[in-house]
């Protein structure tokens, strides 16, 4: 951590700025606004200011620990700060395809496999250990039925190989035990076994929480951490005997977390949970070095991911993993970026695997043990993470721990009040998702059957643009069974200033909000009249005086009336809130205009006429 007198040292041409210079700066550049307004809350409830300073560093001892020290705040490593990338791979069957698939992908740059299995029993192990070498590769593997069937097959390949147990690398993940919907219990017997079976393996971790799916449900970073302790704590109740000391379990125990959109928070939560884990390490009278024992294995969030303009995807991966790299995580899992709505591919998974790649030998993120040290934001967001997760899982003990409190509905209902929270957020553009309700590609081509895809069982509901996504694809369908998008004409009339701006504000208003747009000019009502009736569309906007859009309404009126039909939306050309309600009030749903205010209005003229 630098102080101020080395800083001086260093560059003796600055000198020490204050906080209240600061302040001072901020409220010149701000030109008279309240400086109040930089201030937010996370949905965490921390406050978060627009500067910090030294003042703001924690004061704790924990917060000052080297690397490689308990409370290993900063990671268990010393030397640098290395990860797993980890390329998952769905394995069906006796999954010989998935082993060769994994073997090609360890060619292009895996550093080891995920597999996900359903059955565990079924899979080949047999031709795993004949095609990767597992003591030099590490191999994690999701099994949901038949976890410790798996478990006897592949020790048993080992010994057959005459492979040592003790050279073993991953980690096994059980899906009906850590990650089911009801949670109304643990089966500590299962997990017990899948203990017995490994400990001669102290690189392979057999025991794997996973915080990520209460995160995956839109939970808080604070709730994602405070539930992972909760269970591991139930765990290690449940467990903890004479053959299975507390050290023993720790030592065998891995977290997987997500690693979210929200860049700055996610670094200081991977930080702060292995700072509260060694709380609970000292809580149990274990050795300081069974708390350097966790591993964190960090995945991409599913919440955050999104089938519209999914190539933004990349983008939240990037920085997703960017989070869990600088937070110091021992293994990373990048999703494809189109894995929502298409079946695996080469292509999208290659990109995948090379996020993390690229992280490492471009950025060279592996070469600095804990960067985020010494920032006066990130101290301070791992202190406020660290506090409040303590106190969540305290009050989740205080209930009589994990199971009890998962029984009564108490965690069910504060992930259902948050996850709710961010979806009105979403709803209203006041979180923004970039392609989805903000920006979206107004031009965007899709390779997939929008009724296929929302109906089907893999189409994941529970991510934060799901609805969103439900009512954009919904009425591309509708359009697309009627072979046509909607069509909006702007009609131009007069030659005032007020009408060219009228004009050129509905054109990129309605080609914002998802319509084929065109524009016309006439001298008069007549020839707009008789241009309109050969016309087909959904919207007429005329951005024109007043006398000439009545009479033109009057007559178009009439002219509907007595052909019997209601006939296209009549509208005058004004500011976006005008045409959002007109279009409200003859059926078009909101979502169409959404994120299409003034500000994106103007932005979009600025652009076409290169200013």
């Amino acid at each position: 951590m630098t102080d101020t007198t080395s800083t001086e040292a260093l560059f003796p041409e600055f000198g020490p700025v204050t906080a209240a210079q600061w302040a001072a700066k901020i409220q010149q550049d701000l030109k008279g606004a309240n400086p109040r307004d930089l201030h937010w809350q996370s949905y965490e409830g921390i406050d978060v200011a627009p500067f910090y300073t030294q003042k703001d560093l924690p004061r704790e001892a924990a917060f000052f620990s080297a690397p490689g020290q308990y409370p290993y705040l900063r990671t268990a490593k010393q030397d640098r700060n290395a990860w797993v990338n980890l390329q998952p791979v769905r394995a069906t069957g006796k999954g010989r395809e998935a082993v060769d698939k994994a073997v090609d992908a360890l060619t292009r740059g895996a550093d080891g496999i995920h597999f996900i299995m359903l059955n565990g029993f079924d899979f080949d192990c047999d031709y795993l250990i004949q095609e990767i070498d597992l003591s030099k590769v590490p191999v994690a593997y999701t099994v949901s039925t038949e976890a410790a069937n798996f478990l006897h097959h592949l020790t048993t390949g080992l010994h057959r190989k005459k492979i040592s147990l003790d050279s073993l690398r991953g980690f096994l993940k059980c899906s009906p035990i850590m990650s089911s919907e009801s949670y109304k219990q643990l089966d500590m017997e299962h997990a017990l076994h899948l203990l017995e079976q490994t400990l001669d393996a102290p690189n392979f971790y057999a025991l794997t929480i996973n915080g990520s799916h209460f995160s995956n449900k839109g939970a808080t970073l604070v709730q994602e951490v405070a539930i992972t302790l909760a269970i591991a704590v139930c765990y290690t109740n449940g467990l903890s005997c004479e053959i299975m000391p507390v050290e023993r379990i720790f030592q065998n125990m891995q977290f997987h977390l997500a690693a979210g959109t929200n860049y700055f928070f996610e670094i200081a939560k991977f930080r702060a949970v292995r700072l509260l884990w060694a709380k609970v390490v000292e809580a149990y009278g274990a050795p300081p070095e069974a708390a350097g024992a966790l591993r964190i294995h960090a995945s991409t969030s599913r919440w955050h991911q999104t089938t519209l303009d999914p190539h933004t995807n990349l983008l939240r991966h990037t920085t997703e993993m960017m989070s869990a790299v600088i937070g110091g995580v021992d293994s990373v899992e990048v999703e494809p970026f189109d894995s929502t709505f298409r079946e695996e591919n080469a292509f999208s998974e290659r990109i995948a695997r090379n996020i993390p790649i690229l992280l490492k030998e471009e950025a060279y993120l592996d070469q600095a043990i804990d960067p985020a040290a010494g920032s006066y934001y990130l101290e301070y967001l791992t202190k406020e993470i660290a506090e409040k997760a303590w106190a969540l899982f305290q009050d989740i003990e205080g209930r009589g721990g994990f199971i009890p409190a998962s029984n009564s509905g108490y965690i069910h209902d504060l992930i259902k009040e948050t996850s709710s929270q961010k979806f009105k957020a979403i709803a209203n553009g006041s979180e923004v998702l970039v392609g989805t309700n903000k920006y979206p590609n107004a031009n965007e081509q899709h390779d997939f059957d929008p009724e296929q895809l929302i109906q089907s069982k893999q189409f994941d509901n529970t991510r934060a643009a799901y609805s969103y996504e439900v009512m954009r694809l919904a009425t591309e369908l509708h359009y697309r069974k009627k072979n046509r998008r909607p069509h909006a004409l702007v009609i131009h009339m007069g030659n005032a200033l007020q009408e060219h701006i009228h004009a050129s504000f509905a054109r990129e208003f309605f080609t914002c909000s998802g319509f084929t747009t065109q524009v016309e000019k006439f001298d008069t009502v007549s020839a707009a009249l008789a241009t309109v009736k050969e016309m087909d569309v959904q919207v007429i906007v005329m951005a024109a005086p007043d006398k000439q859009f009545h009479d033109f309404a009057e007559t178009f009126a009439k002219g509907m009336r007595s052909q019997h039909q209601p006939g296209p939306a009549l509208i005058l050309a004004d500011n976006p809130m005008h045409l959002k309600d007109e279009l409200r009030a003859h059926g078009f749903d909101e979502f169409l205009f959404q994120g299409c205010d003034t500000a994106e209005i103007i932005s979009r003229i600025q652009e076409r006429l290169g200013t």
